[in-house]
């Protein structure tokens, strides 16, 4: 019997720069203030750094830097509010170094602010409130992609269009070239180069692994979510790439099952910065098949999003094998499920059946489900 393994991760939350400054704008265009007093004169203050991220991972960022005396000084006198206790850490911190000592802190899309290490909120003026909420929403604007339907995607991407890729996690970036797909879009990198770009992002082997992408045409830029393996037919002559691989969008199934891609929709909504708020309404099926999607690519953050806890499992790779039951679970508070799954363990080329108890709890029928327990037999 194989439990979840605990591994902490909100300690590795406290940013560290990791790329130059994405974006130079003037989202604070007061933020130096005037007409200074001598207290203000008396704190010793550096730039502050907006900085949004998908993942506390994740290398592709967007920031902005800036001065301001007066909201140091009201993050200072904060005062400790109620419990912070969303599965996921804001995707947005606030930091500024003092006397050496980096200070942190997660800032929701109201504007809230988040102590990190004592998972609380700050109480904090209106004002500074309000005014980081535009911040944060025109910072999140510029970072991720518009979620948009397939059938719109599909307009916008036609086939034989030329786009760039980004991957969200690496920040790496190649050229594609929508081929063919009628439910999807089935892609070739342009060059060996972008072959080897897309190789590189995927660890240099191609794999089915989904991956939150944005997906940018002619001034647009759509959430989407990609795998890396040459598959079917198709091709670019000389691009060094067998085949063609898929970028899925809101709404859109795959070749085999006509239906929606349960692994490929959470990375389209990861793409638009709306992971939490959608795993949130997830019916209590949809869930496991999330985690299912964690476990087999070793994904912490969807882990942590389905159990509401910090947890570490991998398996080389994780299918669902049984189908789930049609029930009404709309007015259960918990929930056990036995699922039948193909497992190859982490070390091992062996796969073979295996079966998962899940145990799901929530404390309202209004409140979103979490996962307790994944028992894998």
């Amino acid at each position: 019997m194989h439990r979840f393994r605990a591994r902490s991760l909100l300690k590795k939350l406290i940013y560290l720069v990791m790329l130059p400054a994405l974006l130079t704008t003037g989202l604070l265009s007061d933020s130096t203030m005037a007409n200074s007093s001598s207290q203000d004169d008396a704190v010793s203050t550096f730039p502050l750094r907006l900085v949004v991220k998908a993942t506390s991972q994740s290398v592709y960022q967007t920031e902005v830097m800036f001065t301001d005396k007066k909201m140091i000084r009201e993050l200072e006198d904060g005062t400790p509010g109620r419990p912070f206790e969303e599965p996921l850490f804001p995707d947005t911190t606030l930091s500024y170094e003092k006397n050496g000592h980096i200070h942190s802190f997660g800032v929701t899309t109201k504007g809230e602010i988040v102590d990190l290490s004592r998972k609380i909120f700050l109480k904090v003026p209106t004002r500074l409130q309000e005014k980081l909420a535009l911040q944060v929403q025109t910072l999140r604007s510029k970072h991720y992609g518009e979620i948009l339907p397939w059938e719109q995607a599909d307009e916008i991407l036609p086939k034989y269009s030329k786009f760039t890729i980004t991957d969200m996690e690496s920040g790496l970036s190649f050229e594609g070239q929508r081929r063919a797909g009628s439910n999807h879009a089935d892609v070739q990198p342009l060059t060996k180069t972008d072959s080897a770009t897309l190789k590189t992002i995927y660890g240099g082997a191609w794999s089915w692994d989904r991956r939150a992408v944005l997906v940018k045409l002619n001034g647009r830029t759509l959430a989407g979510s990609m795998h890396g393996m040459p598959h079917g037919g198709d091709g670019i002559p000389g691009n060094g790439f067998k085949g063609h691989f898929c970028i899925h969008f809101l709404g859109s199934v795959t070749h085999r099952s006509r239906s929606s891609d349960p692994a490929h929709q959470v990375m389209v909504h990861r793409a638009a910065g709306l992971l939490n708020e959608y795993v949130s309404k997830l019916s209590p099926w949809a869930l496991i098949d999330v985690w299912i999607t964690a476990a087999n690519q070793g994904d912490l953050q969807l882990l942590q999003v389905t159990t509401g806890q910090d947890h570490a499992v991998h398996m080389r790779t994780m299918r669902r094998l049984s189908n789930f039951p049609e029930l009404d679970s709309s007015q259960l508070l918990q929930l056990d499920v036995a699922v039948d799954v193909s497992a190859t363990p982490e070390g091992s080329n062996a796969t073979r059946k295996r079966r998962v108890l899940f145990h799901l709890e929530r404390v309202s029928p209004e409140a979103r489900w979490y996962i307790r327990s994944a028992d894998i037999q």
